[in-house]
């Protein structure tokens, strides 16, 4: 199996580049970055003190490119989820001690606006821990991002995309099979 591998010295290339992918067909499977650091260090015990590194790693922790849409989903969920639940059970709560609608509203009120409180500070977590990792590697030379060539077609166009956004020379690395089915 054959794979592209470019390095990005901004998150807004990064994004252009991915988009570009998906436009031209790339599925969003087909396409990772590097783990977090502290998923490197426990798989490998350390990490790496510079992307270059990596990229020449075939045994290169990653993970699974997550588009900024998801996060923004995910965020609305952690918010959405917790203010549903929050008015739900402070409602529920003074209907059955015998309370008035308007306390069940204003209960509903309150306990939405405590659960949507809490929902924010796990939305912000989710995105800070994106950028964090984005971060890190910025800091040590740059993102990488491996795209999988299944394809001569596929090479084409990632060695026609990745070259406009990257930073560095595009790679294509033979990548040896893992598993047997």
């Amino acid at each position: 199996m054959r794979e592209a591998v470019g390095v990005f010295d901004s998150i807004d290339a990064l994004q252009a580049a991915v988009d570009d992918l998906a436009m031209a067909g790339f599925a969003q499977h087909e396409l990772s970055l590097m783990a977090a650091d502290e998923t490197i260090r426990d798989r490998l015990g350390s990490v790496y003190s510079r992307e270059e590194m990596a990229k020449q790693d075939p045994d290169a922790p990653r993970q699974a490119y997550v588009a900024p849409e998801e996060v923004g989903n995910a965020q609305g969920i952690a918010i959405g989820g917790p203010a549903y639940v929050g008015a739900i059970l402070a409602a529920g709560a003074v209907v059955a001690t015998g309370g008035t609608a308007l306390a069940a509203a204003a209960a509903a009120a309150l306990g939405g606006g405590a659960g949507g409180g809490l929902g924010t500070v796990l939305a912000g977590w989710i995105g800070a821990q994106r950028e964090q990792t984005l971060r890190q590697h910025l800091d040590k030379g740059g993102l990488l991002l491996w795209v999988n060539l299944r394809d001569a077609e596929r090479e084409r166009l990632a060695r026609d995309i990745l070259p406009r956004h990257a930073s560095q020379p595009v790679e294509i690395h033979e990548i040896p099979q893992t598993g047997s089915g």
